[in-house]
């Protein structure tokens, strides 16, 4: 999800996507009012207009609908047209082959974040420009967005560094609380996309760092990781701050799909690492969620939440996969 002060929402990459089987056209939908921008064009979204997209309804067979972007100017633009009874050999013109017995990866969803950055710009808006852009974005009228992410705690899209517990040697979490920003910037736009979306949004929450005290470098930012090993106190410890954070957003009535273990593990082992990250090794995560993680969600009821690792480069892949984290 993303946003600026101007309320503009914007779409600068190439996109088609071919759905078939027939569509029959629907009136009513807001034309992209586009702009020139520096690569590309974008289209307005303001207080007074902002475009939506056309929707796509099944209809007569032989038919197929495209919706394309490129930077020519195509504003996820619809167009349907139908399927030819004779083979093109000329080589000018794609060729779709869809074969039903072949299935692959299941795409979960599409989505955005729900950071402080992007909840400080949205709620910068006018109240109808907000309504808009989110409606942009949530909506039937326009992506309909159905995956969010949410940064547990402060991350590099924060005004400052901050946790949910600052205060050294309390294992017992007693000080732990939501942050202001949750409280002002995430949680009441969640809400909001919550109840604009048709589909039950899936949400997923991630840390960036532990509190500065329970790490070796006392900061969290930079090469640091938590203290002693999975199975120890800070681990044990970092695993409750999972559920804590779980619980304190349920009172809220939003419910996690799922979590990742970790926003990029590799950052917290780069020297002099810019921004909030924790350093992790595929045995240490491993071991974390076998000894300290995994069954806490169980324990406290989130036995189904999606527990999800790497969240990091695919370089990573391998290695991860070698050490037998997937075997968790």
């Amino acid at each position: 999800m993303a946003a600026s002060s101007s309320g503009i929402r914007w779409l600068q990459v190439y996109f088609s996507a071919l759905l078939v089987f027939g569509s029959s056209d629907v009136q009513g939908f807001v034309p992209c009012n586009a702009r020139v921008g520096q690569s590309s064009i974008y289209c307005v979204c303001n207080s007074t207009y902002c475009d939506t997209i056309e929707p796509y309804t099944r209809g007569n067979k032989g038919l197929y609908v495209l919706y394309q972007s490129s930077q020519a100017g195509h504003r996820l633009t619809k167009n349907t047209s139908k399927f030819s009874q004779t083979r093109n050999n000329s080589g000018d013109v794609p060729v779709f082959t869809v074969d039903r017995n072949s299935t692959y990866q299941t795409i979960i969803g599409f989505g955005g974040a729900f950071t402080d950055s992007a909840g400080i710009n949205i709620l910068n808006l006018s109240a109808k420009a907000q309504e808009n852009l989110l409606r942009a974005y949530y909506s039937t009228d326009g992506l309909e967005y159905s995956t969010g992410r949410i940064p547990m705690a402060s991350c590099d899209f924060s005004t400052h560094i901050y946790s949910y517990d600052d205060h050294p040697e309390d294992f017992n979490l007693t000080n732990f609380s939501l942050a202001m920003e949750d409280i002002k910037f995430k949680i009441p736009l969640i809400q909001r996309a919550q109840n604009m979306s048709q589909k039950k949004i899936k949400l997923f929450a991630t840390p960036w760092s532990a509190p500065a005290w329970m790490k070796t470098n006392k900061n969290m930012t930079g090469n640091g990781s938590l203290i002693g090993q999975p199975g120890g106190k800070y681990y044990k410890t970092w695993a409750m701050y999972f559920i804590r954070f779980l619980q304190e957003y349920a009172k809220k009535n939003i419910s996690m799909w799922g979590i990742t273990a970790q926003n990029e593990p590799a950052d917290g082992n780069l020297y002099h690492f810019q921004f909030q990250a924790m350093g992790w090794t595929a045995e240490t995560q491993r071991d974390f969620i076998a000894k300290d993680l995994g069954p806490l969600l169980h324990k406290y009821g989130y036995g189904n939440l999606k527990l999800m690792i790497l969240d990091d480069d695919r370089i990573f892949f391998t290695t991860m996969a070698k050490n037998g984290v997937f075997l968790c």
